[in-house]
């Protein structure tokens, strides 16, 4: 504390730092807690006697709290300060006062659980206790204020009171209060709790456990699955974009080749060289590629069997002594080899290396291909490994050689292939009419189209690699029919009478010699290496991964089942086990789950088709074996053992797990979903992606804010060069040393760590939701745009790849990081390799390379974004028209209480390693945490800081900018700059701040409660709004319009004008300028490459004195600051003058719905009171005074930042508000006056009803009111607290005697007196003029006859 106090000087009181303020809130807070206590003695002994002791005493505190100032002085060390205030002595009491912990542990010690009612009743003895404390203790009542403050009601401060009686009341209000509060927050820790306690617990749910299970899958990351189910899916993920990099390796490096290769060949061609050259050169190289010494040259697989290889607990490899089966393609026959080396050697002009390249990324993928064949056979039983053995010779260059232009989409209904250009049909048709005309018939042009049509649109590529005896795996089928005269079997059967016969459900395998390469060219079959490499290793890939990850749910489960029993019969000594998710029948899941059998539902049948439900490469002939010896064989009826294709069929689970194997394919093709793709999600998708894939300095942002991600887990972004250099090596885009450690990235791929961009995936899943680029290729059919189309195509592929890498570069130096200082960390604590120990989540593992990899992978899915982890519910929060990348604040919220929650559990782990408890990650959590304190607050904040004491800028002035900044940027962290003469401009450190969406609901709290200290009314009420606020912040990204919808709304919801005031077109613009600059604004949301940031940058280059550096609005542009805007870090003016006829126009808008609000109420048409008119014009007044207030800080902000007085008020003028300026500049509020028109309509209304004209009767309280309200300030934001009179008994005759003359009615003279009426006292009337000082300023000569008439009659 004397530490502190020594830093606490005259000058930090005034304007310290927030860290100082908070530093000094923590020892004020604990001086307020003795004050608190000393004060409520002092008020029970002054209670009826004439003494002030409480004054003395709140007096003596204030004299010796030295903290006191400097706490208060900012918003975060006022909420500290009252936190520490209540909550110390709040918690002690409630500890003390309900025991909780001790009857809870003597309970557990006796084998017994406290009851429910128990439980209840020692919580509300907490609760009673902790609100007694926090009213007992709290410092200052009437500073920290109630909820009371903000709702209004019975638990109100009293402020207007000052007596040792109202002291005691009010402390008891707080009491109250607190009480609620424990109640509440306790309520609510449960409901937390309880979320914990029924998530991935695996157990039958049943009442509110059920439902609470319900809400939280919308939001946890694995839904409805299982933590095994959810983490073996990722698996497969992992596994198949593992298979998917090593193709895309192989065939970008032939790509690179086969451009090199045309290259030389253009050097001493004689004939042109043309793409067909390029074509030839990549036929040659499939040939082969696919070649093999198999029946027609195909490839031959080899089938045998390999040494078992098993890795130790140090994680060296052993063999097992066991064999396993075995599938190797063959190697390239030398003679292919050799033959193609010659060609495009002497031919093409090759360079050596290049082909030695060629043939080993050739090699490469053939071994991928084997992993990948071989897997698939282990799997079977020894009867279906016969069949697999015996198909896969004869099918094998089909399942791989398998690129179709028309067939790319891999379509799932009818109609969906990709349409063949006009081109390719015409020439299709003509060689249909051909070999009919080659048969001796004859075929007409519209038969020939109408069949050329059925073939395209018919095709389909059945995925896989199946072994039924009906199949031809990896074979072109034709729905729709081919012509049947194109048929090996019907060919010579068909005359022209039969011509136009079909043939259906045909295989590409069953056309006759000369259709089988007309089809082919028509379907646009590929005939180069990098298709045969992409589409063969996906297609295996998505099988195998497939099947793999059933096989994988299997084994999961067997351990869970095997580690439950062993705790069962072990006497159930220790931790309960997480329980098995999959059961052999319903009997068996309510021994484990409990539950009832309407509780579990078997996930499919053993027989029929249904296993397709969940598992679409289904084999009807691919029967499997075992997966390990717990598996159990299904019987039938007659004890027949049961051929199983899927180890899940018969298998029950938990109803909602059950149902999420479901497949959910059903894809709304109506005409009002196409509709809403078309007008809302298309454009959506593109202009999200327009704003970040394909656009370039996006990626610049993107790449500085993910340093955050590291630096949130403790880890100094470029802090090891080493780690650098090994996450740069690894990025899988072109440049200067990367792509050299693929087999790095594709364990990194496996194991779920990179290839994850949060925003990159969404916008990729919103536009496969709408098919897009699918449809565009549908719908044209013209050779010139195919080739614009796929240029297209190859530069955002391009750009996404950028864009993940630099989000893979951040996740692999973390990745590497985390792995570093785990195996630090526990060889620090004395483990050695091999050795067994107990980690943080209480598993056993074994400490080697394999489980650093994987907790280090864990702890960088856990911790920094990842799209996987993005629950299904917030996924499809992008098909709504708003919300703009919903994923990625999702994720920050995620992982941002991860990290806290991992550095706190990382802080209290312990562990026994070599017979000692050692805290082998201690200093690990403490980095962690620090880490994420700095990030998120420290950094930020101190960066604030320092801008503010370098450039001397004063905290008022920082309030005054902040109305002047961009809604966006309004509660941003906004670091300040002021130049030579003196004017401000602002970073929008938020735009950098990847934290930004948990930091700017913080900031807002504080922002309100620092808004709050001009009024007198407590800081719970602004700490009230300031949470609705934050509330609001943290849901804006998924609420707010989308930058298509927000476009929409600009020109059709707020009329040609934008969120922030601007508008699109003037209202005198013909219909025609209006739609041009309609269009003109919706294409600006769909524009790429930063246009607008690029269209400043050129304005910036010009010459200094060329017009052409200023826009159309008269902005000029310094380059160097636009050039900082690439990095996020460009300079923002802040120019009152321009904003400030933005401020009048809502002004404006403001006194119109104010009076709305009273015209709206009172003048519907039906019976009203004059009850509801005074009611009515209150309500009106309270919403014109924040209209009034709103402008009145706005000039008053103006004024701070340097704008003249004189140039308001002719900006005010110019706008018609003369006499508003005059009262605004005052301070003072002028109420709302009831127009000659309005109360003649009121007259009519009622004469129309035939009932007294309200407004009459209540003319004389509107009056009263306007007394009051004409001096009410606009400064201390205190609207005056106004009963209406009609309803309670102050006015008892005024019903009674409505009908008579105003002058005559006693009531109203009785209520300027009236106890219940708020403000009276305030009323200064001139006896010679008979008005109010304001009144004389206010009101024109005709209103000011009238209130004279008014007071004439009344006296």
């Amino acid at each position: 504390m004397p530490i502190i106090q020594s830093q606490i000087t005259e000058e930090t009181k005034q304007d310290p730092s927030w860290a100082l303020s908070m530093a000094a809130a923590i020892p004020s807070g604990i001086i307020k807690i003795v004050e608190g206590g000393a004060t409520l003695g002092a008020a029970l002994l002054d209670l009826g006697v004439d003494e002030d002791r409480v004054e003395a005493v709140e007096q003596y505190f204030a004299d010796i709290n030295p903290f006191d100032e400097a706490a208060a002085s900012t918003g975060i060390g006022k909420i500290t300060e009252l936190i520490v205030n209540i909550g110390v002595p709040g918690g002690f009491a409630f500890k003390a006062a309900s025991g909780l912990g001790k009857a809870a542990l003597k309970a557990k010690q006796a084998g017994k659980y406290l009851s429910k009612g128990e439980k209840a009743r020692r919580f509300g003895q907490g609760m009673l206790g902790a609100g007694v404390a926090e009213g007992a203790f709290v410092g200052d009542v009437q500073e920290a204020g109630t909820f009371g403050d903000f709702l209004g009601g019975p638990t109100e401060i009293n402020r207007d009171e000052d007596s040792a009686a109202n002291e005691l009341m009010n402390r008891l209000k707080f009491g109250i209060e607190g009480m609620a509060f424990t109640g509440a927050f306790g309520a609510a820790g449960k409901l937390v709790g309880k979320m914990r306690e029924v998530r991935g617990s695996n157990k039958a749910k049943r009442g509110l456990d059920k439902g609470i299970n319900k809400l939280d899958s919308w939001f946890r990351s694995n839904g409805l699955l299982t933590p095994e189910g959810f983490a073996a899916k990722n698996l497969r993920a992992g596994r198949e974009a593992k298979d998917t990099n090593v193709g895309e390796l192989a065939m970008m490096e032939i790509d690179k080749i086969a451009d090199r290769i045309t290259k030389s060949y253009k050097k001493v061609a004689t004939d042109k060289v043309t793409p067909k050259t390029r074509n030839e050169i990549l036929e040659e190289m499939n040939s082969v590629l696919m070649s093999g010494t198999a029946k027609d040259g195909k490839l031959r697989p080899i089938f045998g069997a390999v040494d078992e290889v098993q890795l130790d607990n140090a994680g060296k490899e052993f063999k097992t002594g066991k064999q396993i089966y075995d599938v190797q393609i063959e190697s390239i026959p030398v003679e292919k080899k050799e033959a193609l080396r010659k060609l495009l050697i002497d031919k093409y002009k090759a360079d050596p290396e290049d082909i030695t390249k060629m043939f080993n990324q050739f090699d490469s993928i053939r071994g991928k291909w084997s992993e990948l064949f071989t897997a698939m056979g282990r799997r079977f039983n020894p009867e279906s490994l016969k069949q697999f053995e015996a198909m896969l010779p004869r099918y094998i260059n089909d399942v791989l050689d398998r690129g179709y232009e028309v067939l790319r989409n891999n379509p799932i209904t009818l109609a969906d292939n990709i349409r063949p250009t006009k081109q390719l049909i015409k020439e299709a048709v003509k060689e249909f009419q051909d070999i009919a005309a080659q048969k001796g018939m004859t075929l007409n042009e519209d038969l020939a189209k109408d069949m050329v049509d059925e073939v395209w649109k018919g095709a389909r590529l059945p995925k896989g690699f199946t072994i039924g005896k009906t199949t031809a795996p990896g074979q072109v089928r034709f729905e729709k029919g081919v012509p049947a005269f194109m048929t090996k079997s019907l060919a010579n059967k068909i005359t022209q009478d039969t011509l136009a016969d079909r043939a259906f459900q045909t295989n590409v395998g069953e056309l006759s010699g000369v259709a089988k390469p007309v089809i082919q060219k028509l379907l646009g079959k590929a005939k180069n290496p990098m298709s045969s490499i992409v589409e063969g290793t996906a297609n295996l890939s998505s099988v195998v991964r497939s099947n793999q990850f059933f096989d994988d749910l299997i084994l999961r489960n067997n351990k869970l089942k095997s580690d439950y029993d062993a705790w069962v019969d072990g006497g159930k000594v220790g931790q309960e086990p997480r329980i098995p998710f999959l059961y052999n029948s319903s009997k068996d899941a309510m021994r484990y789950a409990g539950g009832t059998t309407d509780d579990f539902a078997e996930i499919t049948s053993v027989k029929g088709d249904a296993v397709r439900e969940i598992d679409r490469w289904a084999d009807e002939a691919g029967f499997i074996k075992n997966i390990d010896n717990d598996e159990i064989i299904k019987t039938n009826a007659k004890g027949e053992i049961e051929q199983l294709i899927n180890p899940l069929q018969g298998k029950y689970a938990l109803k909602d797990y059950a149902e999420a194997f479901k497949s959910t394919q059903n894809t709304a093709k109506g005409l009002p979903r196409q509709l809403y793709n078309s007008l809302i999600l298309y454009p959506k998708g593109l202009s999200q992606m327009s704003k970040t894939i394909l656009a370039p300095f996006t990626h610049a942002r993107n790449f500085i804010s993910a340093t955050a991600f590291a630096a949130a887990n403790g880890i100094l972004p470029f802090g090891n060069t080493k780690d650098v250099k090994a996450a740069w090596n690894a990025l899988q885009v072109a440049g200067p040393g990367t792509r050299k450690s693929n087999e790095f990235y594709q364990e990194l791929l496996e194991l779920g760590v990179v290839n994850s961009n949060v925003q990159l995936k969404q916008v990729a899943d919103l536009l496969e939701d709408v098919d897009f680029g699918g449809t565009l290729n549908r719908l044209n059919s013209d050779f010139g745009l195919n080739r614009f189309l796929k240029g297209l195509k190859k530069i955002k592929r391009g750009a996404e790849d950028y864009y993940t890498a630099e989000d893979d570069f951040w996740k692999i130096f973390t990745y590497l990081g985390e792995k570093s200082r785990l195996a630090k960390s526990y060889e620090g604590a004395g483990l050695r390799l091999g050795q067994e120990f107990v980690d943080a989540n209480g598993a056993k593992q074994i400490f080697n390379d394999q489980y650093l990899k994987k907790a280090a992978a864990d702890l960088v899915k856990n911790n920094v974004p990842n799209y996987a982890f993005v629950s299904d519910f917030i996924k499809g929060l992008r098909q709504l028209p708003v919300g703009n990348f919903v994923a990625f604040p999702a994720e920050i919220i995620r992982t941002s209480a991860n990290i806290v929650e991992t550095a706190l559990k990382e802080i209290n782990y312990s562990t026994v390693i070599n017979g000692k408890t050692v805290n082998p990650l201690r200093k690990r959590g403490i980095q962690r945490l620090t880490g994420m304190a700095v990030t998120t607050g420290a950094l930020p904040l101190g960066t604030v800081a320092a801008a503010q004491a370098v450039y001397n800028i004063a905290d008022d002035e920082i309030d005054a900018m902040r109305r002047y900044v961009a809604d966006w940027s309004k509660n941003s962290v906004l670091v300040p700059f002021k130049d030579a003469d003196g004017k401000l401009s602002y970073i929008d450190f938020s735009h950098l701040n990847a934290y930004d969406t948990v930091t700017r609901p913080i900031q807002t709290v504080l922002n309100k409660v620092n808004a709050g200290r001009a009024d007198e009314d407590g800081l719970l009420d602004d700490f009230v709004l300031g949470m609705f606020e934050s509330t609001k912040e943290l849901g804006s990204p998924f609420i707010s319009e989308s930058i298509w919808t927000e476009g929409l709304a600009d020109i059709f919801v707020r009329a040609g004008r934008t969120r922030e005031g601007r508008s699109l077109w003037n209202p005198k613009d013909a219909i025609g300028d209006k739609m041009s600059k309609s269009i003109s604004h919706l294409v600006d949301t769909q524009m790429p490459l930063n246009w607008k940031q690029m269209q400043r940058i050129g304005l910036s280059i010009k010459p200094v004195d060329s017009l052409g550096r200023f826009d159309e609005r008269g902005n000029e542009y310094e380059l160097g600051n636009e050039l900082l805007g690439i990095a996020g870090l460009r300079r923002v003016d802040v120019d009152p003058e321009k904003s400030f006829n933005y401020k009048i126009t809502d002004y404006k808008k403001g006194i119109r719905n104010s009076r709305n609000l009273f015209t709206a109420a009172t003048l519907k048409g039906g019976v009203v009171t004059p009850e509801q008119v005074v009611d009515a014009y209150i309500n009106a007044n309270r919403a014109l005074y924040q209209t009034n207030r709103e402008l009145f800080l706005d000039i008053d902000a103006a004024k701070t930042l340097g704008m003249k007085e004189d140039a308001i008020g002719e900006r005010m003028v110019n706008r018609g508000e003369r006499r508003a300026f005059q009262f605004l500049n005052e301070g003072l509020f002028r109420p709302l006056t009831i127009s000659r028109d309005v109360q003649g309509l009121f007259q009519t209304k009622a004469e129309e009803l035939g009932i007294p004209n309200p407004f009459e009767q209540a003319a004389d309280v509107i009056s009263r009111i306007q007394e009051v309200l004409i001096e009410t300030s606009l400064d201390g934001d205190l609207f005056p607290d106004i009963q209406n009179p009609f309803r309670t008994n102050l006015l008892p005759d005024v019903v009674a005697q409505a009908n008579q003359i105003i002058g005559n009615n006693p009531a109203t003279t009785a209520m300027a007196g009236a106890p219940g009426f708020v403000g009276q006292q305030n009323i200064n009337i001139d006896p010679v003029t008979r008005l109010t000082s304001a009144e004389e300023v206010l009101l024109d000569p005709l209103e000011q006859r009238y209130r004279k008439n008014q007071r004439t009659r009344l006296t």
